[in-house]
């Protein structure tokens, strides 16, 4: 027999593998984290000799999510946002970089580790966050917590009236990368650009330069809003992303581009061509943004994911962000083209697990040989979600984040029978709840200098 560390037996294992396989009664095998064989259990059962064993007998095995773009220390504003602040021209830099900038180091480490306990206990194996204004303290929580994460600098030096020195923001994210880079195989060190009106061309040149000469992947905020287009119309004569790639990013790889709302059809072409990748964020892109193309666009070729945007505006649940994306793209197509079958299921569950890992250039993504044990175990074991005909359409359809038993990283089991095994969550809880007087009292202060800015009552 051959020696083995784990061998997961699963009810049906969702491969999403070249062949794109669903495998009944099926077993995944696990040697040094990685995938070693994955087959039926009859073909696997007593061909090796595992040191652990999971079975889940009436559970669903899927390769782990990956949320391609997500805000770890706004977390702590977490239902502090109101309809009415929805509307302030734009709430970023009204009200999610202040609380950034207002928040010390105890809190960005609460807000850190509560956003990393929410996204594992939802079956999130890897995440990229967007510029997180206290990286080290992230880079930190995710070494000790065995997820996955792109920790990157929240990179600008432009934010309404004030310019801080471009030199200032650069040196900073160059340290942070000199002391975090190769810490840890579960933690990857990127490069970020906040967004183009947060960025000036000076900064922007050095970041570009910087990430291709040490091949660091770049994630940004683009297509936002019209005002955004408007900016850049009239600053460059181009649009946001053909400014960029006249800036070089096509030079850089990985790119991940959030949001995307508002491109037209050639920078959607550039996107293909160039194989950039783009995160939609259904629930706030909606909220904040508008309809997006990707309900009418045709998808092949194009390397897209799903993310959440931070626990700010949601639990950090994948599954229920592909519910969203799913409705919204088909009410969009169905309402212009009446075309009801756009953006299906195994297109949805390709773009929750990162376009097989092809968004962060990595083995991932998928339940195959030679691909990283990386794995979330779903329960089906509840009359709400049975029958199971198809279970990509039940995972798409009818499972979220409550669904989630088990979590495997790198071969290691990080969540077991729901409980986060590497963080003590009920310290968490209770830190949260110890503070929240403090935490309320920020955005209290935050909304009384909005109102006094903005002249509302």
């Amino acid at each position: 027999m051959d020696e083995a560390d784990l061998v997961i037996y699963g009810r049906y294992v969702v491969t999403l593998d070249s062949c794109n396989r669903v495998i009944s009664r099926g077993a995944i095998v696990v040697r040094n984290g990685v995938i070693v064989d994955v087959g039926r259990e009859e073909d696997v059962r007593g061909k090796y000799n595992a040191k652990e064993v999971v079975e889940r007998r009436d559970h669903i095995v899927v390769p782990g999510l990956i949320d391609c773009h997500t805000h770890t220390q706004q977390y702590l504003l977490r239902s502090a946002i109101s309809d009415e602040m929805l509307q302030l021209p734009p709430i970023w830099t009204k009200v999610l970089v202040p609380f950034e900038r207002a928040m010390g180091k105890d809190l960005a480490k609460l807000s850190s580790r509560a956003s990393i306990v929410n996204m594992l206990k939802n079956g999130i194996t890897y995440f990229v966050e967007a510029g997180a204004p206290y990286p080290e303290i992230l880079a930190e929580e995710v070494l000790a917590s065995g997820i996955k994460g792109v920790v990157t600098y929240a990179t600008y030096d432009i934010i309404e009236e004030k310019i801080a020195e471009p030199e200032d923001v650069f040196n900073r994210f160059e340290k942070f990368y000199r002391e975090y880079s190769g810490r840890g195989p579960n933690l990857h060190v990127w490069a970020s650009l906040r967004q183009v009106m947060m960025v000036s061309e000076k900064l922007m040149s050095e970041v570009i330069e910087f990430s291709r000469r040490h091949g660091l992947g770049i994630t940004l905020h683009l297509g936002e809003y019209q005002g955004e287009v408007d900016y850049v119309l009239a600053k460059h004569g181009l649009r946001p992303l053909e400014y960029l790639i006249k800036c070089g990013i096509n030079k850089i790889n990985p790119v991940i581009i959030a949001h995307g709302v508002y491109f037209s059809p050639r920078e959607i072409s550039i996107l293909r061509n160039y194989g950039l990748g783009l995160c939609w964020c259904p629930s706030v892109d909606s909220w904040l943004m508008g309809i997006h193309w990707i309900g009418l666009a045709d998808v092949k070729g194009l390397k897209l994911g799903i993310g959440s945007d931070g626990g700010a505006w949601n639990r950090l649940d994948l599954l229920h962000e592909m519910k969203v994306a799913k409705a919204l793209a088909k009410a969009v197509s169905t309402s212009i083209t009446y075309f009801k079958a756009h953006l299906d299921s195994n297109t949805l569950i390709n773009m929750v697990t990162g376009a097989a890992g092809s968004l962060v250039n990595e083995k991932i993504g998928r339940i195959e040989k030679g691909y990283s044990a990386d794995i979330a175990i779903l329960s089906i074991r509840d009359v709400r979600n049975m029958p199971i005909h198809n279970p990509v359409d039940t995972i798409v359809n009818y499972l979220e984040g409550d669904s989630v038993t088990d979590v495997i990283i790198n071969g290691k089991l990080v969540v077991k029978d729901r409980k986060v095994l590497t963080i003590d969550e009920e310290r968490v809880a209770k830190e949260l709840l110890n503070r929240e007087e403090e935490i309320r009292e920020m955005v209290v202060e935050l909304i009384k200098k909005l109102r006094t800015r903005t002249g509302s009552s």
